[in-house]
């Protein structure tokens, strides 16, 4: 056994040298373990930025495609072209997809001045200047008649029990009676000013559109599809909506478009098929829809719900920038009445003018026609002579037939062609109808038995006791004639003259002409009662809804009878009935005590902010040549706006860009 030596320092140093050696590997590693996450932060920051740079050119790319598209968020329409989402591939950074949902339509609503406008400046306006009440509120003691928007009477404001109140400006001309709550407070025997002054809004027709027959109306709780055009049956109308008809409960859908209704049922010339009657329009039974049709979340559908759901049952002007509605134009002494039944009419949305849904013609009036209608070709028949062109005019050229004096002897000339140089349109209304015969017999006698036949009707012309030519108006209207002539069906007519002797003499026709007077469908001012002072019993009102517990009566678009008053009984309003104003002559509303509604009645809506549509933007970014799923968290989002100068034909490239909020997950 060897001994140590004491004293002896040998392998002394072996300890330090493992400490040191262990320092030196704990530190390296600790040095290296360091550069490593250096060196994976960096390339991860490095990652993370490419990403962030690659989703916000993905968004710019998706904004931009949107800027130079005419994609306006309609229902059907997607962001980009046929799809919502918009593939980008691999550019150094990763590829990218965006997806594209858009924001519910904004309406754009500005009025920088009364003459660059798409609403009214009030939201009542009455131009009445006296002898009726401009604006006339009657409701129960205590309860608030509510406006939002100005109220300008160019008369006076009666409010007989409660109050009106508004969160704007009251103007009367004249005086005004009863409490009125407005900021700043009422301005009565007001000087004046332009926002008193008749808009003028110009009609969406400038002619007569084709007469429409009534549809087929047969079965109970079915939809009843009317086109737009021309109607006068006040009487059809109300039949078709009444608690009686065998289309009773039934939706009545007014397709969008424009509608004339001038009604005849009170003209002393009326066909056979147009009943006699007054010229109101009553809604007593039935849901009446009155545009593009929607569901209950907005959207458009293809035709109204039966029962419709009213209101909501039609595309609102002031929810959609889309919007397509109707016009409904009255002329004449036409008049609606809402009785139990319910009603919503809906505009159409336009970006410079006011959304007319209600409009009363102030100018137009009816141009009576005379038309002479002469013969074409060669007369036939058994006369002697009748020469091409003989029944024309008066110009000698004679046709002719002579009796030898044997017996009773008959002959008959037949002329045909008659038409009407200009092609007589539907809904014209026959108010004379005669031939013009000039005839005569060189040996006369009164008691010659002479005729004019028309159709399957003849009529006598008189006979003379003499030897020269007269001239006769013989009265040839006939209910089937009246009925031809307002089909728009006649094109033309066959006349006969026959004359029957007991004595010799020639029988002579220089002319046989038919000469028709008639009415055609004119657009013609608001007439008749609706002109007279709203004081007395004979006269009327252009709107009516009365007092029905069943009744529903909504405008959601601008109400323009500057020529006529309006008469609305209130009763189980949900929300405000007139939606972008009223401009009438005289405004009288009654609200009953079932009305529940705390809200304002009538409005006007306020300018919008100033985009039409958003949409909310979200991009994807993954490795390789995509595309990207759209799962997980995006890697940046955005919300952005657009504002098209026509919202309803957007010009691609032409739009501005309001970038509403953006942010990225960094």
């Amino acid at each position: 056994m060897k001994r140590r030596w004491k004293g002896d320092d040998s392998g002394a140093a072996l300890p330090l040298v493992l400490i040191l050696v262990t320092v030196i590997a704990v530190v390296t590693g600790a040095l290296l373990s360091f550069a490593d996450t250096s060196v994976r932060t960096t390339v991860n920051l490095r990652d993370q930025a490419a990403s962030a740079y690659t989703a916000d050119g993905a968004l710019q790319a998706a904004v931009n495609q949107i800027r130079t598209s005419t994609f306006t968020g309609a229902a059907g329409q997607h962001c980009f072209g046929a799809s919502d989402t918009l593939n980008l591939p691999d550019s150094g950074g990763g590829a990218a997809a965006v997806s594209c949902t858009a924001d519910p339509a904004k309406v754009l609503i500005q009025c920088p001045s009364l003459s660059v406008c798409n609403r009214p400046g009030s939201a009542i306006l009455t131009l009445g200047t006296g002898g009726e009440d401009g604006l006339n509120i009657q409701q129960p003691t205590g309860s608030s008649f509510k406006v939002h928007g100005v109220v300008y009477s160019n008369s006076n404001i009666n409010v007989v029990n409660g109050s009106l109140d508004t969160n704007t400006a009251v103007y009367a001309r004249g005086a005004c009676s009863g409490t009125i709550r407005s900021t700043p407070a009422a301005s009565c025997g007001y000087g004046g000013s332009s926002l008193g002054a008749d808009p003028g809004y110009a009609p969406a027709l400038t002619s007569v559109p084709p007469r429409q027959n009534l549809p087929a109306c047969t079965k109970s709780g079915s939809l009843v599809t009317f086109q737009p055009g021309y109607y006068d049956d006040a009487a059809g109308l109300s039949a078709m909506m009444s608690s009686s008809s065998k289309c009773k409960d039934s939706t009545f859908w007014f397709t969008p478009g424009a509608y004339y209704f001038d009604f005849h049922n009170s003209a002393a010339a009326r066909p056979p098929s147009l009943p006699g009657g007054d010229d109101v329009w009553t809604v007593d039974n039935g849901f009446l829809v009155a545009g593009t049709p929607v569901d209950g979340s907005g959207r458009t559908i293809a035709k109204p719900a039966v029962p419709a759901n009213i209101p909501g049952a039609c595309d609102n002007p002031i929810d959609d920038a889309k919007a397509v509605g109707v016009q409904f134009v009255f002329g004449g002494d036409s008049r609606l009445a809402v009785k139990a039944g319910q009603v919503e009419i809906c505009g159409t949305y336009s970006a410079d003018h006011p959304p007319v849904a209600v409009h009363g013609l102030t100018s137009g009036t009816e141009s009576p026609v005379t038309a002479a209608l002469t013969p074409s070709g060669t007369p036939t028949g058994t006369f002697t002579t009748a020469p091409a062109g003989s029944l024309s005019t008066v110009d000698g050229n004679l046709a002719t037939w002579t009796a030898n004096g044997n017996g009773n002897q008959s002959a008959t000339v037949t002329a045909t062609g008659y038409a009407p140089a200009t092609a007589i349109p539907a809904g014209s209304l026959l108010t004379s109808a005669r031939v013009r015969v000039v005839h005569g017999n060189d040996n006369g006698s009164s008691q010659d038995n002479l005729s004019v036949q028309l159709g399957t009707d003849k009529f006598t012309v008189p006979a003379y006791p003499d030897k020269v030519l007269h001239t006769d108006l013989v009265d040839v209207s006939t209910p089937a004639l009246a009925q031809q002539v307002y089909d728009g069906t006649f094109t033309g007519a066959q006349l006969s003259y026959t004359a029957a002797l007991k004595h010799k003499g020639t029988e002579q026709v220089d002319a046989l002409r038919l000469e028709l007077g008639y009415t055609p469908p004119a657009l013609r001012a608001e007439s008749g009662c609706t002109q007279l002072p709203y004081t007395t019993s004979a006269a009327c009102a252009l709107l009516t809804s009365v007092n029905n517990s069943g009744n529903r009566f909504y405008v959601q678009g601008t109400t323009y009878a500057p020529k006529a008053a309006l008469d609305i009984t209130l009763n189980n309003a949900t929300e405000p009935i007139f939606r972008f104003g009223v401009i009438a002559r005289s405004l009288w509303v009654k609200e009953t005590g079932s009305v529940t509604f705390t809200g304002a009645v009538i409005e006007v809506p306020d300018d919008s902010p100033g985009f039409v549509f958003g949409v909310y933007l979200s991009a994807y970014v993954c490795p390789g040549a995509g595309p990207c799923a759209l799962v997980g968290t995006p890697a940046a989002r955005a919300r952005v706006a657009y504002v098209d100068g026509d919202p309803t034909n957007p010009v691609a490239g032409a739009r501005q860009v309001s970038v509403l909020s953006w942010s990225g997950n960094r």
